[in-house]
């Protein structure tokens, strides 16, 4: 089977020809491209379940450091290698030119307000629905409990490889791997399918199901923007307010529930306002849904068939 691929940026979609590529050079340039995305799911399957290994080996592994510590500030260090140099090293494969993706979009600032309104309320939203998930089936939680705690030294340390983790790393590393890389090359089969393609990989990259659901709508929502902008620089820093506004709610105490509703509250106050006065002209509705033979590419290659079987077997981890 051959189909048409562009094989530029598809910022210059309108003024390149396209080359006629077969099906097994699709799924050779999809397994180049997940490759290193298994390894990112197995590192988030151990930032998942590995302290609990960890602590089992306390006495050897971790010299008396608390695993939480060990785990966190692994995870720092191998999601920068995986993101900067593993996706990197596929890209440079593919001939994707990453700086074509870093140029500066120049919104202004209320444009820029609302669309962190709007992606903070997309992820609430959908959080609520994979909450409920959660509340129904009954899953082990990867909440780390230290949160927002900072009575003690380990625990401040904590908080702060947490923040530096979750906060700063993961959300530039998700932007540069999901938007920047993939979404880029599966793009260059049909702009659509990058957009709905890179969203699903982005889910399933996810620890848990109640995770992937919100992770699977702000993945579409960022790959719309990366579509409209032709750049990660906006997406990125949208991600990163959305994980700081997310990391607030979590630190703060227990007595003050009444606060976040109110944030939650005005937040949707806000975008409801910004949408009425049009200040984000943006659709995300008629979307053509790509080629049934291009989710057969896709999801029939060995690295993705490996990542689908990963992320199952992390559900399935979270009930034992």
């Amino acid at each position: 089977m051959r189909f048409s691929a562009n094989i530029i940026s598809e910022y210059f979609l309108m003024s390149i020809p396209r080359q006629v590529i077969t099906t097994r050079q699709a799924k050779h340039q999809v397994n180049i491209l997940c490759f290193p995305l298994i390894l990112y799911i197995l590192l988030n399957l151990l930032l998942w379940h590995g302290t609990g290994i960890v602590s089992r080996f306390y006495d050897v592994a971790s010299l008396g450091i608390d695993p939480e510590i060990i785990s966190m500030a692994t995870g720092i260090v191998l999601t920068l290698l995986i993101a900067f140099g593993a996706f990197s090293i596929s890209a440079a494969r593919l001939h994707l030119p990453i700086r074509d993706y870093l140029q500066s979009t120049g919104m202004d600032l209320m444009h820029k307000i609302a669309l962190v309104c709007i992606g903070i309320a997309v992820m609430v939203l959908t959080t609520y629905t994979g909450t409920f998930l959660k509340f129904l089936m009954h899953p082990a939680s990867s909440a780390y409990a230290f949160v927002g705690h900072f009575t003690t030294d380990a625990n401040i340390l904590k908080n702060i490889l947490y923040f530096v983790l979750f906060v700063l790393v993961k959300p530039v590393c998700d932007e540069y791997i999901f938007r920047g890389i993939i979404q880029r090359q599966l793009g260059h089969y049909s702009r659509f399918f990058g957009v709905l393609a890179s969203s699903i990989l982005y889910a399933i990259a996810q620890p848990s199901l109640s995770d992937a659901i919100p992770s699977f709508f702000l993945g579409w929502y960022l790959a719309l923007l990366t579509r409209r902008y032709h750049s990660i620089k906006p997406t990125y820093k949208i991600h990163l307010v959305i994980s700081l506004f997310f990391w607030v709610l979590a630190i703060i105490p227990q007595e003050y529930v009444l606060i976040p509703i109110i944030v939650i509250t005005l937040d949707y106050i806000v975008t409801l306002l910004f949408l009425i006065g049009n200040t984000v002209n943006y659709r995300i509705a008629f979307m053509r849904f790509p080629e049934k033979k291009l989710w057969k590419i896709v999801f029939t290659s060995s690295t993705v068939i490996i990542c689908i079987l990963l992320f199952i077997a992390e559900n399935v981890l979270s009930f034992l």
